[in-house]
């Protein structure tokens, strides 16, 4: 062993002092009968370092074939039968987005940020296992684009319009041009885009009307589609404020429905009898209303209003776990689909609890109610703070949220002068060192990676190393 070593040693180290390998990359396409036969590779026509030590093989490309010539007949020496298929393209990730975005020109690296985000709350997208997803919504917006603004939807249009601006900055061109020149084209769609359908403007995004009841009014559900997903809206949201019915039904997606009845083939049999629409032959999605009717729809809704109603027995997939108790009143917790995803929500309708499923199929632990602080006013609004616990920990938000989005992290002096009013599980946190032995206030902070909060000391916003945390029933201060 010692000796191979020593040669890998001794080979790799002569290999970098010589000259480089040559090759021929070659495409050979041999003749056999009416049958024609590729092979693609490089053809070697000077040894260099390899003659030391032998070139590793990263892919077919780099295969190394025969010297032949043109017109050289060959011998059969071995057949081997390969079976190839072609894949489509990987969905992108984030990061393969940004390198298509750089490839065409789109946007700069001080905007790949705000452009994925923006997607993605806008619900154009969804992301799951780092891939994207094209939505529903996304779908819509971008054939209503591409039909009144075809040219703001080409893909060269936001590069031209970059080097436009590149120009501008370097005094190449003049700003007021390059703006009337844009603009004159784009009020004109703009007015068309403006028009009813028929006269060309842009379609609306008009609810498709079905046979299904409003559970509160009797009016008729409409299938809708919006930025959190498709859902059922009730036809007399249109009407006037005294009449109106806000009442919706969430539409649970395929994908996370399971057919009682068909057991472990559902999903197998799901894809195999994907419905066709009746009226324009397009594959229909498919949601779940509820555990004994699920509703399917066109996949060019809303341009085709085709729809269909199965009636059977189904349930949400996502949780087996054990049951779950409320810990508000007592009643057990059954899983259902909301607006922003799969939750617990308590059987008792006077408690109305509910608790979150976590990305890894678990239940999330019971959060304490908000404690107002009215002594805690906002710094940017005329709000207070309010004491929450969230997934990251306890924080301080604004009372009036969302009309103020005021966050911040809590001073332990400020819990322990709340002390009394802090719920049972959080006193803890109160009775932490209020200042490190600088002077510098303490905060409570959260570890994502021991899901544990601590608190740390900072000085203008910034931490400055010192934290204490809570083991074995005391505080104990430690470097972060």
């Amino acid at each position: 062993d010692a000796q191979k070593l020593y040669q890998l040693i001794w080979r790799q180290f002569v290999a970098c002092q010589m000259t480089p390998a040559q090759y021929d990359s070659t495409t050979l396409t041999v003749g056999a009968g009416e049958f024609r036969l590729k092979a693609r590779g490089r053809i070697l026509r000077f040894d260099g370092w390899t003659k030391v030590m032998p070139a590793l093989r990263k892919g077919d490309e780099d295969r190394t074939l025969p010297a032949v010539n043109k017109g050289d007949a060959l011998t059969l020496l071995e057949l081997t039968p390969a079976q190839h298929f072609t894949k489509p393209p990987a969905r992108f990730s984030e990061a393969s987005l940004v390198k298509e975005l750089e490839k065409r020109g789109i946007g700069r690296p001080s905007t790949y940020a705000s452009i994925i985000s923006t997607i993605q709350d806008r619900g154009y997208v969804r992301v799951e296992n780092r891939r994207f997803y094209a939505e529903k919504m996304g779908e819509i917006v971008t054939d209503r684009l591409e039909e009144n603004f075809r040219e703001l939807m080409n893909y060269d249009f936001t590069a031209q319009m970059e080097d436009s601006l590149d120009q501008v900055a370097n005094h190449q061109a003049e700003w007021k041009a390059v703006l009337d020149n844009f603009f004159s084209d784009f009020t004109q769609q703009l007015d068309k885009a403006e028009k009813d359908p028929e006269e060309g403007g842009m379609r609306p995004n008009q609810m498709v009307l079905t046979s299904i009841d409003c559970p509160t009014c009797g009016r008729k559900m409409g299938i809708r589609t919006a930025s959190t997903g498709v859902f059922l809206g009730c036809s007399g949201y249109a009407l006037s404020p005294k009449e109106r019915c806000k009442t919706t039904i969430n539409l649970v997606p395929e994908n996370e429905v399971l057919n009682v009845l068909e057991g472990d083939d559902a999903e197998t049999n799901a894809l195999r009898a994907k419905r066709r629409c009746q009226k324009c032959g397009t594959a229909m999605d498919s949601y779940l209303i509820d555990p004994k009717r699920k509703l399917h729809v066109c996949g060019n809704n809303p341009t085709c209003d085709g729809y269909e109603i199965e009636e059977g027995e189904f349930r949400i997939k996502g949780y087996d776990g054990p049951i779950v108790e409320c810990e508000k009143c007592g009643s057990e917790m059954h899983l259902k689909m909301g607006r922003f995803g799969k939750y617990m929500a308590c059987t008792n309708d006077e408690c109305k609890n509910t608790r979150k499923i976590l990305r890894n199929g678990e239940v999330a632990p019971p959060k304490e109610d908000p404690v107002p602080l009215p002594e805690l006013p906002c710094e940017k609004s005329d709000a207070y703070f309010v004491l929450r616990d969230g997934a990251a920990g306890i924080f301080l938000a604004a009372n009036t949220f969302p009309k103020s989005r005021e966050t911040r992290a809590p001073l332990v002096e400020e819990l322990y002068r709340f002390r009394d009013r802090l719920p049972e599980k959080l006193r803890y946190l109160a009775d932490a060192p209020q200042q490190d032995p600088e002077g510098n206030k303490t905060v409570v902070r959260f570890s994502r990676k021991t899901k544990q909060q601590y608190v740390a000391a900072e000085k203008d916003g910034k931490a400055t190393g010192w934290s204490a945390f809570f083991v074995d029933g005391k505080w104990v201060e430690g470097k972060k």
